[in-house]
């Protein structure tokens, strides 16, 4: 099999968001996703290790593995932990009976 014959993530996604169970998932796990790729960003962007990052939040690395996972959305004491120690901005739009990340 050729790359090119490889299907694009969002064909994939597209296909998966046709079932409702996935889709009720995705819905509902969007807020963490957008927390875990900003942290991820921010470490990559930095070559910090998941280790070092939690050190310098205040945390164990375990906790920083699992907000990285994006499967459960942060408690807002550890979104404020985080921005004490990165410099990363959480704006938050509570609204419809979800949480989500507000654009910047």
């Amino acid at each position: 099999m050729k790359l090119s014959d490889l299907s694009t993530f969002k064909e994939v996604l597209d296909h998966e968001l046709q079932d409702p169970g996935f889709r009720e998932e995705w819905d509902r796990s969007a807020f963490a996703r957008e927390v875990a790729i900003r942290i991820v960003r921010h470490r990559a962007d930095r070559g910090l290790t998941q280790t070092e990052l939690a050190r310098s939040v205040g945390m164990q690395q375990s906790v920083i593995a699992r907000l990285e996972r994006g499967d459960h959305p942060p408690s807002l004491a550890t979104l404020a932990k985080i921005t004490a120690g990165t410099g990363i901005e959480f704006r938050l739009e509570v609204s419809h009976g979800a949480v989500a990340l507000a654009s910047t």
